[in-house]
């Protein structure tokens, strides 16, 4: 097999990326669960500080969330936070929860964005998230929830009744705020 000449080393165990910027090396090893979620956050602090590297727009980062918590997690949700010094925080959950098993220290407000996925494939804010989300709004500038490839819901805090989601099929649809709802009746 020729050389690739544009491989880079892996930040993770030293090996090769090869054409598609994945490590084989890392993937050949089976891990446990515990290994696995210290690797899938490895995984995506090295594809952030790639994007940064290469001034890439942070939502590059969407495959690769989706990727560790659908590929190297056997389906467990994973959020990031990007906080104000752009920096991310990364935690992994279960298959339905996710919250930080630790204080993020270090942690700079505002959140710049709070990420989140939905490895079961629907992008949609749950209870959970709409308090997240109604707790944090004075904090946190913008949330995504990952359901898939090209399927992901999208919240601001200056329009903070509604999370716009799109569909596989690139149609959008709108999912508005319990507690919006609530007040205006």
């Amino acid at each position: 097999m020729g050389k690739n000449l544009t491989a880079d080393i892996c930040d993770i165990c030293g090996g090769m990326m090869y054409y598609g910027g994945e490590c084989v090396e890392c993937f050949e090893e089976p891990l446990d669960i515990g290994k696995s979620r210290e690797f899938a956050m490895q995984y995506i602090h090295h594809h952030y500080n790639m994007i940064k590297k290469n001034n890439l727009n942070f939502t590059n980062i969407f495959e690769h969330i989706w990727y560790a918590s659908t590929e190297i997690l056997p389906n467990l949700e994973i959020q990031v936070v990007l906080d104000a010094s752009e920096e991310i925080h990364v935690s992994t959950g279960s298959a339905g929860y996710v919250d930080f098993q630790f204080s993020p220290a270090g942690m700079k407000l505002p959140v710049m964005c709070w990420i989140h996925t939905h490895p079961f494939g629907s992008a949609y804010f749950s209870g959970t998230d709409w308090r997240t989300v109604n707790t944090w709004q004075k904090y946190m500038l913008t949330a995504f929830v990952l359901g898939g490839k090209n399927h992901y819901g999208f919240w601001e805090n200056h329009r903070p009744e509604r999370l716009l989601i799109v569909e596989k099929n690139s149609s959008i649809r709108e999912q508005l705020n319990p507690r919006m709802r609530r007040e205006e009746e």
